[in-house]
């Protein structure tokens, strides 16, 4: 488990880092202030919402249903059959999106007209074969991670990527041109899976049997989609909700980007590694083991992401200039990204129970916490943009995107607070002495960190937030933490358990 975990880490970084410099080059083309490049973001912001999700959810059913008993010895058969009737369901789905798509653009961008509205209805076009493309690449990706194949599911995006980057770099694209680059580049996220896909033998044309039974009819995709969306519609609210400001939806993308780029590849690859492991252990009613793991992995959470939260808050301007600030993207984009990125951060609490977390809710069936929670969670920060556009003058010391964020951040708090309560019925009482022991000597450590970055500040300041220094204040900083860590016991807790875990 430790080995597949730092594999899956290996992965995503590498697929993620790649992603992170494609985002640098729409910094440059577009900054913050192209109305192209807000539509393409909008646009195509669909397949991570509303797509990605769907994917996700058909990923968790397929690795749950190919481990049923009476899938046993045909689970190739079922995973042939799986993603047909998905396909049969896609092509409708399409069908549907191309005659809806001037209603569907009025929705995501309500305050664009005339010649932006043609574009945006000619870029919906080309969106939609990505439906397909992104739904089929995460149910072959389930499937693999069934397999055990975790290496190559975390770096599916690394061609998508890689092609944006250098169409980019050797031609000049207009918007529409990155959407179709965009959609074959979804593409190429299945022809990288498929050699190990037809390496484990698994074929799209199975041979069919009597004895395999069709699915079953539990709503439990729709459950699980629906709590899957929680981060991401709140992010295209938000969006959506500053959509007449122009730069405004490019300003709160790369922020939203950003904190997603680096929060996932902690969460994500302890969700794809643990949660089978979890699951496992729960139905064979080993719930001490589940309670233990959960505790563990509270203190994994908060030893990567309090220092997370501390270098957003005072570096966060550094990195976007050095990564961000070049072309179109000017000081002033700097700046207003920074603060958009570390408010988003502050509600990590709630990424880390849409992504981990309600997986354990999950395991008992009580859908109910994470489909109430989201559903309310989604609707009061509807409310509260809409009451915030409506009713605070733009002349306000905080611009609308800030308090937007501000409102996201804080309703995603609440969420969280709401799933710690709900995940003791599953797995009891966790929040135990010796949690509770180790979270106060990590922010001990953080403490400690912060201090340091004090002194250096007061007494090397040009040192401190230099163009390039700044990078060695954050590892001064880090190996504070670290040693803090080392002192205060929490890491020799963290590698032990690791062991026992890995035997």
């Amino acid at each position: 488990m430790g080995n597949a975990y730092f594999m899956v880490v290996l992965g995503i970084i590498l697929a993620k880092g790649v992603g992170f410099y494609r985002d640098m080059v729409f910094a440059g083309m577009f900054g913050t202030s192209e109305v192209g490049g807000d539509i393409y973001f909008q646009v195509f912001g669909l397949v991570n919402l509303i797509f990605t999700g769907i994917g996700v959810a058909l990923s968790t059913l397929v690795i749950k249903n190919i481990n049923k008993t009476e899938n046993h010895g045909r689970e190739r058969e079922y995973a042939s059959r799986f993603l047909q009737k998905s396909m049969l369901w896609l092509l409708g789905a399409m069908a549907v999106v191309a005659l809806l798509a001037k209603p569907i653009v009025s929705v995501i961008l309500p305050g664009i007209s005339g010649g932006d509205l043609e574009l945006a209805i000619h870029m919906m076009y080309v969106m939609i074969p990505s439906m397909s493309f992104v739904i089929v690449g995460y149910i072959i990706s389930g499937i693999l991670q069934n397999e055990k194949a975790f290496f190559i599911t975390s770096v599916m995006s690394l061609p998508f990527n890689v092609l944006i980057i250098l169409a980019a770099m050797l031609f000049e694209l207009s918007p529409l041109a990155v959407g179709a680059i965009t959609t074959v580049g979804w593409f190429l996220q299945i022809l990288i899976l498929l050699p190990s896909f037809y390496k484990k033998k698994y074929s799209f044309f199975a041979a069919k049997s009597e004895k395999l039974k069709s699915g079953d009819k539990n709503p439990e995709i729709i459950w699980i989609f629906i709590s899957n969306m929680m981060f991401q519609l709140c992010f295209y609210t938000d969006r959506a909700f500053v959509s007449s400001q122009e730069g405004m939806i490019s300003t709160l993308n790369y922020a939203s980007n950003l904190f997603v780029t680096v929060a996932s590849v902690f969460v994500v690859a302890m969700s794809t590694v643990i949660f089978p492991s979890i699951s496992k252990n729960y139905e064979e009613g080993n719930k001490e083991y589940v309670n233990d793991i959960l505790q563990y992995i509270i203190t994994v959470m908060c030893a990567i992401f309090l220092p997370f939260l501390l270098v957003g808050a005072l570096f966060g301007k550094d990195i976007i200039a050095l990564v961000y600030e070049r072309g179109s993207f000017t000081h002033e984009s700097t700046e207003a990204v920074a603060s958009i990125f570390f408010i988003y951060s502050l509600g990590i609490l709630g990424y880390v129970c849409q992504e981990l977390f309600n997986k354990i809710l999950y395991l008992a069936g009580k859908y109910k916490y994470t489909v109430i929670g989201t559903i309310a969670v989604i609707a009061l920060n509807a409310l509260s943009n809409f009451l915030i556009k409506t009713f605070v003058p733009q002349s306000f010391a905080l611009s609308h995107a800030q308090l937007m964020a501000i409102s996201t951040s804080a309703w995603l708090t609440v969420y969280a607070v709401a799933i710690s309560i709900g995940i003791k019925s599953v797995v009891g009482s966790y929040w135990k002495k010796s949690l509770l022991a180790y979270i106060a000597k990590i922010i001990v450590s953080g403490v400690a960190a912060f201090l340091v970055y004090v002194l250096c500040n007061s007494f090397f300041p040009a040192l401190t937030h230099g163009k390039i220094s700044f990078v060695l204040s954050v590892g001064v900083c880090g190996v504070v933490y670290v040693v803090m860590l080392a002192i205060t016991g929490v890491l020799r807790h963290l590698i032990r358990k690791e062991r026992n875990q890995t035997a």
